[in-house]
């Protein structure tokens, strides 16, 4: 037996995580223009995979779209509903 370390952490999404997601690309599916929405998302799950650092999916998720790493104003916005983002305009906030 050796003493091998992972050069990377490994990364798990819990049932909880796996079902948001399932159902979150469902929901974008379903909206107009929502292949660009759930490519996003798809994006935003590879980047999680590939990120060297132990953060987990929901907060990298967070930080991901409040960065404006998603692709375009389409993608950017659906994400920010699917995970409750999207900063209410002035008329509705006050």
């Amino acid at each position: 037996m050796s003493n091998v370390t992972a050069a990377l952490p490994r990364k798990v999404l819990t049932s909880d995580e796996r079902d948001f997601l399932k159902q979150g690309n469902r929901l974008l599916l379903d909206k107009p223009n929502g292949r660009i929405g759930a490519a996003a998302l798809m994006d935003l799950v590879a980047d999680w995979g590939n990120h060297r650092g132990s953060l987990g999916f929901p907060d990298y998720a967070r930080r991901w779209i409040t960065e404006g790493h998603a692709k375009n104003k389409i993608a950017d916005k659906m994400l920010r509903e699917l995970f409750g983002l999207n900063e209410p305009t002035p008329r509705k906030a006050a």
